[in-house]
C-alpha cells in the first residue's frame, strides 16, 4: 500500500544546518609527502635485497 505521510520537502528559502567551506583541505600534499617516502624505502630495500642476493649467488658460486 501507498505511503501517505507527509514528508518535509525542502524549498528554496530552507537552510541547511551544515555549512561546507569553501577551501576544503582533504591532505592531498601530506598524503603525497607519505607515498614518496614510502615508495623511496621500498627502493632502497628492494636495492638492499638484491645486493644481498647477489652477494650470495658470487660467495655460492666462488665456494671451493
Amino acid at each position: 500500500m501507498a505511503d501517505h505521510t507527509s514528508h518535509p520537502v525542502p524549498g528554496p528559502t530552507s537552510v541547511r544546518s551544515t555549512s561546507v567551506p569553501l577551501s576544503v583541505e582533504d591532505g592531498s600534499t601530506h598524503t603525497e609527502h607519505r607515498v614518496n617516502v614510502r615508495v623511496f624505502i621500498y627502493v632502497i630495500g628492494l636495492h638492499v635485497f638484491a645486493g644481498l642476493a647477489m652477494l650470495l649467488f658470487y660467495a655460492g658460486q666462488h665456494r671451493s
